[in-house]
């Protein structure tokens, strides 16, 4: 994969930026260089966020913004990328296909990994957790584990759906089981690859939040189970934690997929490069026959 290390750009614009920048000078010093990626970026996410690029930067705390990337350091942030990006491929056993944006995303998010035509575009905001801390690590296995998993053509072949299709057809057509497959085991890899940290790291969730997850394991059971069994279930509305008839948190159906990956890849003997490369479809009674316990 090609790695684009933009953290030199917001480094600069920083040094010249003691105050919050007009949206004249943020978009002018800041978005026109990362232009072709950040436009494919704010495209996807424009309706969830509500707002432009600018719109994300005026909630920001600037002070204290400032204050938490005077210790970012572009050639160590890329190092770490190169370093587990070495790792994956290596335990995968093929190379990786695509880009890499390393960028300061201002608090809009940390890592997304976009499928396009058989392509990933993976995009890390590291401004907020950067330095020798783990978390970033546990988020760029997780992201290039979809990379890994969705450059698959059998993955895709196995439901009648092509493995070149285009972005807005990945997302309209993804079944409900390879979504979570596809974050599941995202969330497995990540331990795999960075082990011995505390649990809610893997799984997107705080320590209070993951036990209120495992509070309510069967109503998130039957939730993901009933939208399993539908004809055409929609992996999206498993996102909607109001949906689960219990006061969950956002990302509550990750930790159900990761805890099923998990079981599942130690019926598989620890054979990740099996499960990297093999249709969800099969894994559709043993989805429907999990339940999810604290671990």
């Amino acid at each position: 994969m090609k790695i684009h290390n933009y953290l030199p750009v917001l480094q600069e614009c920083l040094k010249k930026w003691s105050k919050m920048p007009t949206r004249e000078e943020f978009y002018r010093d800041y978005y026109e260089p990362l232009k072709p990626w950040m436009d494919t970026l704010f495209a996807d996410f424009a309706q969830r966020m509500g707002t432009d690029f600018y719109g994300v930067v005026e909630k920001v705390d600037w002070a204290q913004y400032l204050k938490t990337t005077q210790g970012l350091d572009p050639a160590f942030e890329e190092k770490r990328v190169v370093r587990l990006l070495g790792q994956l491929e290596s335990l995968f056993g093929f190379p990786f296909q695509g880009d890499i944006v390393i960028f300061g995303a201002f608090g809009c998010m940390d890592g997304y990994a976009r499928f396009h035509e058989g392509k990933h575009c993976v995009y890390l905001g590291v401004d907020e957790s950067h330095g020798p801390g783990k978390y970033l690590d546990i988020l760029i296995s997780h992201e290039l584990t979809h990379v890994a998993r969705e450059s698959r053509p059998i993955v895709w072949e196995g439901f009648g759906l092509s493995a070149t299709m285009n972005h807005d057809d990945f997302v309209a057509n993804q079944p409900v089981i390879e979504h979570l497959m596809g974050e599941g085991f995202s969330c497995t890899v990540s331990e795999l690859v960075v082990p011995g940290q505390e649990a809610h790291h893997y799984c997107y969730q705080s320590v209070e939040s993951l036990q209120t997850v495992y509070a309510h394991a069967a109503k998130i059971d039957q939730r993901i189970k009933e939208e399993l069994l539908k004809e055409n279930g929609i992996y999206r509305s498993l996102y909607d934690t109001t949906s689960y008839g219990a006061d969950l948190p956002w990302f509550s159906h990750y930790v159900w997929a990761w805890q099923w990956s998990k079981k599942l890849l130690a019926d598989h003997h620890g054979d990740v490069r099996t499960l990297v490369a093999t249709c969800s479809k099969e894994f559709i009674p043993n989805a429907l026959n999990y339940r999810l316990q604290q671990q």
